[in-house]
């Protein structure tokens, strides 16, 4: 049995992989095994993936904090239409590790004025160029990479390393390439033990978008009003 992926792609159908996604989103053994066998009883040879989706949220509802939790890649996507709320929710993850953070600062370069996404500062300055995706399905690719580069060698006065961050999957020629070059990645997936998810989780940094009632307008007013992490309602 196949499933079609977002990106239009079939993939074979996998119990072990919802079983997994389930404990990571913190459900316990027996619910997530009662989850995957739910969704195999249901599935079908072509179901999209976000009909699996709506299928697993509706039987972890036994449990409402772990369906929030393995909602939040639609919270992320829901940062858009347009990058500027991703760059903010990232920058307030890095504030959050330690780092100091300026974003959408301009720099003239050794050519021409670029705006950067995020500048980060720790034990190196780094160029955070922040690639953000409406859909899921859709991999930033090599000439992202290649771009990235290019504007951190017009600015390299200012900076040490090149940092690229999305919001979905990067292509194995975009890593290949950033391996090269010295490029920090952070992606959905990658790398295994610093991705997207694992940067969220470890310190509990979800986006204002998890609470579902939260509509475009109100994130909008939360988000100018410097509300962009569900912890900054919390502290509040």
């Amino acid at each position: 049995m196949f499933v079609i992926k977002a990106s239009g792609q079939k993939e074979e159908f996998s119990k072990e992989k919802i079983r997994k996604t389930c404990l990571r989103a913190g459900a316990s053994r027996e619910l997530a095994d009662e989850v995957a066998r739910q969704v195999y009883k249901r599935a079908y040879n072509g179901i999209p993936t976000r009909k699996i989706l709506e299928i697993i949220l509706r039987l972890l509802k036994k449990d409402p904090i772990v369906a929030i939790r393995y909602d939040i890649k639609r919270a992320i996507m829901s940062l858009g239409p347009k990058g500027f709320y991703f760059e903010k929710f990232f920058a307030a993850i890095l504030k959050n590790y330690g780092y100091n953070i300026e974003v959408n600062r301009k720099l003239r370069g050794l050519c021409v004025v670029h705006e950067i996404d995020v500048v980060a500062n720790k034990d190196l300055r780094y160029m955070v160029e922040c690639k953000y995706h409406n859909f899921a399905g859709i991999h930033t690719d090599l000439k992202v990479a290649l771009y990235t580069y290019a504007r951190f060698l017009d600015l390299k006065k200012f900076f040490d390393r090149a940092w690229l961050v999305t919001n979905t999957k990067i292509s194995n020629d975009a890593i290949q390439y950033a391996k090269c070059k010295n490029i920090k990645i952070t992606s959905w997936h990658y790398p295994h033990n610093e991705n997207l998810q694992v940067l969220m989780d470890q310190k509990k940094l979800y986006p204002i978008t998890l609470l579902k009632p939260v509509n475009r307008f109100t994130m909008g007013r939360l988000v100018e009003s410097g509300f962009i992490l569900t912890k900054d309602l919390l502290d509040y």
